[in-house]
């Protein structure tokens, strides 16, 4: 098992890396796992100029050559990715944001679906913000696994505290685990998608359809697909509920088509 843990603090070796690092003392007690640390202050990772390029046009065609494609490489190699980022003024760190900026594509073409990610945000205030922002980081193609909210100010805590963090360290470790190893049993193969999931999917693929000549790269993306992002069985039920959905969807969408008279 190998995991892959995205350290989005400035700091480096903070708070949350010795959270993380508590996780994987976690993960050992149940299983041989590899670790690897990507700190993202310590990579080749250019801030985002916000051409839109890799969403319009295709993310190999990004101007910015630097560490991006390695970090995708590491995301495809490892069974389960830990974005982990401090709670700056409800948000994530700015660092952890570009990280997120950089990978925007996910959003419109989903990949990852093998691996499980686990969010952890640690400071104070703003915590469940911050993990609401880190579930869009990779895009819908990752399941999320696990959530942790991870208490760390400046001053020590009641042992009441300490034992209650400690406590849903070993829960949402194991809820990572777990999702892992059911992975594992299916041979490695994702879920079954459900309909939110679903419905996403023919959703976007509607959009990259009507608006081929703009979202070139989706339209490539998406124009040989059928039935969903990869190989799977999708009921009928869900066919047509999302049918109906997708038209309604449309009709509510009406005024944001594109404008061919200029």
């Amino acid at each position: 098992m190998k995991i892959l843990a995205i350290i989005g603090s400035p700091k480096g070796r903070g708070s949350g890396y010795k959270i993380v690092r508590n996780i994987e003392s976690h993960m050992q007690e149940l299983i041989d796992v590899e670790f690897e640390y990507l700190f993202l202050k310590e990579q080749d990772l250019q801030m985002c100029r916000g051409c839109f390029v890799c969403v319009t046009r295709g993310e190999k065609l990004c101007p910015l050559k630097d560490d991006r494609g390695l970090i995708e490489e590491k995301i495809d190699n490892s069974d389960g990715v830990i974005l982990v980022s401090p709670s700056y003024v409800s948000n994530v760190s700015w660092i952890m944001k570009n990280f997120i900026d950089r990978f925007c594509y996910t959003n419109h073409r989903p990949r990852f679906f093998r691996q499980k990610l686990m969010l952890v945000s640690n400071a104070g205030a703003g915590m469940e913000d911050t993990i609401k922002a880190l579930r869009h980081t990779l895009g819908a193609g990752p399941q999320i696994a696990a959530e942790l909210s991870y208490l760390s100010p400046p001053w020590p805590l009641s042992a009441r505290v300490r034992k209650k963090q400690d406590a849903a360290v070993i829960k949402q470790t194991r809820r990572f685990f777990d999702a892992i190893e059911r992975d594992a049993e299916r041979g490695g193969l994702p879920e079954t998608p459900g309909f939110s999931a679903y419905l996403r999917y023919r959703f976007f693929r509607k959009i990259s359809q009507d608006v081929k000549d703009y979202l070139k790269a989706d339209y490539e993306y998406y124009r040989n697909m059928k039935d969903y992002y990869y190989e799977t069985r999708i009921s009928l039920w869900k066919r047509i509920a999302a049918t109906a959905m997708l038209k309604i969807s449309m009709i509510m969408m009406r005024d944001m088509v594109p404008d061919e008279a200029g």
